[in-house]
């Protein structure tokens, strides 16, 4: 009986010690979840949708519907215009680079093998990769989407934006720039009466003819 007594005693005196600890705890992560929440930026204002739609938060690059499609995406800017131009730059910046890797492998792949060394073979490729970029700066990147959020901060009491453009280009559109490029190549070869590099030229632009 005296065991028992005791036993409930050190019980007791736990309760008495240790639970308002375990209350209070449980008090400051629920006053802490409460804080995290108040200071959460809070999306204000955007372009239609409830969320942000899917093409936001994948790849950069993508094919649809017979065109090339590239993403780019800023956040946190302090200006609406500011931040879409830089969306959109970084969508054209994407494309860019994706088309001089693209097109870099593609005439690779036509002038490798030539009986030349690799400083002729890297200037042709080299200017073969130039003109196409700028046969697409020239034929018009096109915007084909745009979405925006405004942001409260409510620790800055500032406003911000998070912006996300798609431009595109056609793959017809791009198999015309590397043509063109090829062209030029076979000019560049015929100018400097370079016949290895005229014949892979002509190799070429019959190689785009069958891609159009």
């Amino acid at each position: 009986m005296k065991k028992e007594q005791n036993f409930i005693s050190w019980a007791l005196v736990y309760c008495i010690l240790f639970l308002p600890f375990g209350c209070g705890a449980g008090k400051v992560s629920k006053q802490k979840a409460q804080m995290i929440e108040v200071h959460r930026p809070v999306v204000v204002e955007r372009t239609g949708q409830d969320d942000r739609p899917d093409w936001t938060t994948k790849q950069a690059f993508m094919e649809r519907d017979g065109n090339l499609v590239y993403t780019g995406g800023i956040m946190g800017g302090a200006d609406y215009a500011l931040t879409l131009r830089l969306a959109r730059s970084e969508a054209t910046k994407n494309l860019l680079e994706s088309i001089q890797i693209k097109a870099r492998g593609e005439f690779s792949s036509v002038i490798h093998g030539q009986n030349r060394t690799e400083n002729d073979l890297g200037r042709y490729v080299t200017d073969a990769v130039a003109w196409t970029v700028d046969n697409i700066k020239i034929s018009g990147i096109r915007q084909s989407e745009i979405y925006y959020e405004k942001v409260l901060d409510p620790i800055n009491h500032s406003f911000k934006y998070n912006a996300w453009v798609q431009v595109t280009i056609s793959r017809s559109d791009y198999v015309k720039a590397k043509t063109d490029a090829a062209q030029k190549l076979l000019e560049k070869a015929i100018r400097e009466k370079d016949a290895g590099a005229r014949q892979k030229a002509l190799e070429l632009i019959e190689k785009l003819r069958q891609e159009a």
